[in-house]
């Protein structure tokens, strides 16, 4: 099974929107599935700052989410797997007095007793927890810097993990719960104008829309069809068929400019009656299908076509 095909089954099909705005988005990767969050700069910029920081460095790779409390939250972003606490850069300042509530799907800095000390650890809260919000300077709760927008299913799995009741790994997973990697959504890219249903003769147009994320920098676009079957094809000028299990992008270093991607147009022939599933992703451009689980830097295109 390809790892390109394995990834798809682990993100799921993210389908849902994007919320308009520049506000940076998120994957976080895990061994559950990802979890995409987009942050919140204007409510707290020295935060959102730092968590890029650490996304940027590749620091969350390999890391766990330690402590896990069915019914309050998910934590992570500081062990790894040994149990060893990595090395941080210099604390940050709290900005919880930001008017943003610690609600179910929200993404905060944990810090300790001290309010100014949280530094990459950070956690996402799985039930309102509004006792955690600001409430005055004797009690300055814990900032939320974004919100879960794709995944939280993966996160209420996470919640539910068996943890460790000993001392002194109170609340760690007992199933290793693990950060693969971490980084910023670069673009975001739909299928067009698909209708459900194509019937034998009819003319199949398949073509993509970059939307919502400006995309700042050159990158790979693949793009594959799940047949019937389960198998994977990809669609690439480099394959010698049109439709082939040898996975090659379909566009390598696409332009900032070029937005709008025609694919293909074709008229449906009969005896290939069934259901299909578009699939395309942005990725980092040279990197093949072996290394995309940490690479890719896009949403999962998806789109689900019968053809009768």
């Amino acid at each position: 099974m390809s790892k390109f095909y394995v990834l798809l089954c682990v993100l799921g099909v993210l389908s849902q929107p994007i919320f308009a705005g520049d506000s940076p988005v998120v994957d976080i990767q895990t061994n559950h599935g990802t979890i995409t969050v987009q942050l919140a700069p204007d409510k707290s910029p020295l935060t959102v700052a730092n968590f890029l920081t650490y996304v940027g460095e590749g620091f969350y790779e390999n890391t766990l989410f330690h402590r896990v409390i069915a019914g309050f939250m998910v934590q992570g972003g500081g062990f790894t797997p040994d149990m060893h606490q990595k090395q941080t850069h210099t604390p940050i300042k709290l900005e919880s007095n930001n008017s943003v509530s610690n609600l179910r799907g929200t993404i905060a800095m944990a810090r300790t007793s001290i309010a100014n000390s949280a530094t990459s650890q950070f956690f996402i809260n799985t039930v309102d927890n509004g006792f955690l919000n600001y409430q005055n300077a004797n009690n300055m709760g814990y900032a939320v810097f974004g919100q879960v927008i794709e995944g939280m299913s993966v996160v209420d799995n996470i919640s539910s993990e068996a943890t460790s009741k000993a001392t002194a790994t109170k609340d760690v997973p007992l199933q290793p719960v693990i950060i693969t990697a971490a980084h910023v959504r670069e673009a975001q890219v739909a299928f067009k104008d698909l209708k459900p249903l194509y019937k034998a003769g009819e003319s199949l147009t398949i073509a993509l829309q970059e939307s919502v994320i400006n995309r700042q920098r050159v990158l790979d676009l693949w793009v594959a069809v799940k047949l019937p079957s389960g198998a994977l094809q990809f669609i690439s000028p480099e394959n010698t068929a049109l439709f082939s299990p040898q996975a090659k992008p379909f566009k390598r270093n696409v332009s900032v400019s070029d937005t709008q991607h025609a694919v293909l147009t074709l008229n449906v022939p009969s005896g290939l009656a069934g259901q299909y599933t578009l699939l395309a992703i942005f990725n980092e451009p040279g990197s093949d299908v072996s290394e995309v689980m940490r690479t890719v830097r896009s949403n999962i295109a998806s789109a689900s076509v019968e053809l009768r």
